[in-house]
């Protein structure tokens, strides 16, 4: 994930919903993106965490957000920390900024 620049495409319909993702769809995105590990670091290391969060991303919606949580090691990130940064990704963004899992989220 990165953070969208104003030429940046985006796959899906990325209007955020105003019932949000339930739970089972959090769920689901959590084990395509990372086996539902919150710890999880993908083989490169530019992401990390259950949401698979590159830091340029996390950063950036800390900062909005949540800005104690800026410079943290996404994959340290407490699992609550974690789950509402993506909220508040989706809540900006959409599904689009998981391009293959985000298909699990309305």
């Amino acid at each position: 994930m990165s953070t969208p620049g104003p030429t940046t495409t985006i796959p899906w319909d990325t209007t955020p919903h105003a019932d949000g993702p339930s739970d089972v769809q959090w769920e689901a995105l959590r084990f395509c993106e990372a086996t539902g590990n919150y710890g999880a670091v993908n083989p490169t290391g530019k992401y990390r965490g259950a949401y698979q969060f590159s830091r340029q991303t996390w950063d950036w919606i800390a900062g909005l957000n949540h800005e104690h949580l800026v410079g943290v090691d996404p994959a340290a990130a407490s699992p609550g920390d974690q789950d509402r940064m993506a909220q508040a990704l989706y809540d900006l963004r959409g599904r689009g900024q998981w391009p293959v899992c985000g298909r699990y989220l309305p």
